[in-house]
């Protein structure tokens, strides 16, 4: 029989010595997706579909209204796009 895990709970004091070792997110400085999609005569909603992000969603990362995105949506830009995430997002880790 499995036994019952202790929870353990933080200070806030622990917890903010937590985050504050955690790496920086770093800023995205723009993407190329809108000139992949021109040059492919694709559109937003065809990307969508390819990649399961959402509409509302890519089109706030096209437009650079997103500055951090995570990791998982990259990849799937990126997969649906058949092209590695560095080529298609820019970012300078320098910004943070």
């Amino acid at each position: 029989m499995k036994k019952n895990k202790e929870i353990k709970s933080y200070s806030l004091e622990e917890m903010l010595k937590k985050a504050a070792a955690k790496k920086p997110k770093e800023a995205l400085t723009g993407n190329r997706i809108r000139e992949i999609l021109d040059h492919r005569d694709m559109t937003q909603a065809e990307l969508s579909d390819l990649s399961g992000v959402p509409t509302q969603h890519l089109s706030r990362i096209v437009n650079n209204q997103r500055k951090c995105i995570s990791l998982p949506i990259a990849i799937k830009i990126a997969r649906a796009l058949d092209l590695p995430v560095e080529d298609i997002f820019l970012y300078n880790p320098k910004l943070l």
